[in-house]
């Protein structure tokens, strides 16, 4: 009995957690924790970055001009014409250009060719110069870096003496061709007359009816022995806003009646007007019956027509012709557009044109640079051996 009551007061012992002498328990190791595994986050996607530009480009280097070219335009720069230049090929293919110009005209050609070339790196490394009985060539030779070589020929013909006759009156000069200046325009300033008048050669005076000083432009350009022109309005196919402000323009639109009011109207505000020719009209002079309409007074009134040509299309001279009237008509615009650069090249063509079929109109404007260039080329008409006329010697 005391031995089983032992056995049961040491198991309530260890139950109780008390110390036990017989029943020992072993005590398990405390499960282990779970191993925490670290979490792994979904990586995040990179916010987009902002697109970047593309790094600006650096500019590309214009493509280099053709030898050639520059010659050209050099040529033209210096107021060379196309029809005095023939382009040819020199040894091993490299350009050769053939100009032939008078020599008085190589003089001004000269400084104003080298600096336009100079502008453009190209170099002039030689000039040669041979003389013979009826002509003297300059042969420039010309480079551009690295290795490009060029040559210039000019053929400058040399006249012919003039042979004096003791005791006889010297014989008068015989010209190569006639050249009638038109200046178009006129009447808006008086001292763009005085600049005509000062340059000492005939030019054509042709006056807008309705410009400020119409009349005293007339009067006095008749007074210096300038001949007048009516220049009159006429509607054209584009210049919407120049006719919308040109006082007496005659429409396409008008009856026959009043065309002929508005030519006579025009008519009486210009006095000592020889003849008439056309303010735009590029509308006007391509429609046979409205070129009918207003040559009719002009017939009766005896006076000429020059067509000023502002339209590929025009019949304006054929029409005229038809009808017996004296007229001509343009060759050469000296400043139609606005590249001003080139009015002393197109006075050069104007001039060659007349040494080749004898005689050529042209029409130019009172804008300061075209003034500027016949103060200082028109004098060159005596080099072709030209006569400056008014337009009414080379109307038929």
């Amino acid at each position: 009995m005391a031995f089983v009551s032992f056995l049961l007061l040491d198991y309530i012992n260890l139950r109780k957690g008390e110390p036990s002498y017989i029943f020992v328990v072993r005590k398990q190791a405390p499960a282990a924790a779970p191993e925490k595994r670290p979490v792994v986050k979904a990586a995040k996607e990179p916010a987009p970055k902002p697109a970047e530009e593309p790094a600006p480009k650096p500019p590309e280097k214009p493509p280099e001009k053709p030898f050639d070219e520059i010659i050209s335009a050099s040529l033209t720069t210096a107021g060379v014409s196309e029809d005095a230049v023939l382009e040819l090929q020199g040894p091993k293919g490299r350009p050769l250009f053939e100009v032939e110009i008078p020599v008085e005209l190589y003089a001004s050609v000269e400084p104003i060719l080298e600096k336009a070339l100079k502008a453009e790196t190209v170099r002039v490394v030689g000039k040669k110069r041979t003389a013979g009985e009826e002509r003297t060539e300059v042969l420039w030779a010309l480079r551009r870096a690295p290795n490009e070589d060029a040559g210039i020929s000019f053929i400058l013909p040399v006249e012919p003496p003039a042979v004096i006759v003791e005791k006889e009156a010297p014989a008068k000069q015989a010209f190569r061709g006639q050249v009638a200046l038109i200046m178009d325009d006129m009447g808006n300033s008086l001292e763009t007359l005085d600049e005509l008048i000062a340059l000492g050669r005939h030019v054509t005076v042709s006056v807008l009816p309705y410009s400020t000083y119409a009349a005293e432009t007339a009067r006095a350009a008749h007074k210096n022995g300038l001949e007048v022109l009516l220049h009159l309005p006429l509607e054209s196919l584009n210049n919407h806003e120049a006719m919308a402000n040109t006082e007496g323009m005659i429409l396409a639109g008008m009856t026959e009646t009043d065309i002929v009011r508005s030519f006579e109207a025009s008519f009486s505000r210009v006095p000592f007007a020889a003849g008439m020719n056309n303010h735009m009209g590029s509308r006007f002079t391509a429609e046979r019956a409205l070129m009918r309409a207003i040559l009719k007074p002009l017939k009766m009134k005896g006076l000429f027509f020059v067509d000023s040509r502002t339209t590929s299309k025009t019949v304006a001279l054929d029409e005229a012709r038809r009808m017996g009237i004296p007229s001509t008509e343009r060759d050469v615009f000296l400043d139609a557009d606005e590249d001003r650069g080139r009015i002393r090249g197109r006075l050069i063509e104007l001039f060659q044109k007349a040494r080749k079929k004898g005689h050529a109109v042209g029409i130019c404007h009172p804008f300061p640079e075209t003034l500027a260039v016949l103060k200082s080329t028109f004098p060159l008409i005596d080099s072709y051996g030209l006569e400056a006329v008014p337009v009414s010697r080379l109307v038929r």
